[in-house]
C-alpha cells in the first residue's frame, strides 16, 4: 500500500494497493490514523463526540491486482495539521469464509 502521489490534502488521500503474492486478499472502509510525534507514532483523535463506524463491505484484490482507494476523514477527523502522519488499514488474506490471516498495511504521508 503506497500513498498516490498529488492525493494528499489536510482532508483526505488515494491509496493503490497492489497484491503481487499469488493469493486472493479483502480489504474494506475502516482506517485509522496517526501521527509521528518526536519520532513516535501516536493515534489521532477522534474529533466525533459517542460511536461511529464504517461501512461493512469488502473489496477483492486478486493476485497481480492494483487498486486505488479514496480516504474521506474530515467526517471523522477533521482537517489535520501540518506533521508527518501515516494511515493504517487491515487487509485479509482471504481462503474461504471464516479462514484468513489478518495484516495491517501503513503509508505515510505529509501535511504541509
Amino acid at each position: 500500500m503506497i500513498v498516490k502521489e498529488g492525493t494528499v490534502s489536510s482532508t483526505g488521500l488515494t491509496v493503490i494497493f497492489e497484491n503481487n503474492s499469488n493469493k486472493q486478499c479483502v480489504y474494506g472502509e475502516d482506517f485509522w490514523l496517526e501521527k509521528k510525534i518526536k519520532g513516535r507514532w501516536y493515534q489521532v483523535p477522534v474529533a466525533l463526540d459517542g460511536n461511529y463506524g464504517f461501512s461493512s463491505i469488502g473489496y477483492d484484490l486478486a493476485s497481480s491486482d492494483v487498486k486505488e482507494w479514496t480516504a474521506d476523514w474530515d467526517w471523522l477527523y477533521g482537517s489535520l495539521d501540518t506533521g508527518e502522519y501515516r494511515i493504517l488499514k487491515d487487509i485479509l488474506d482471504f481462503r474461504k469464509a471464516g479462514d484468513y490471516d489478518k495484516y495491517h498495511l501503513t503509508a505515510e504521508f505529509t501535511i504541509d
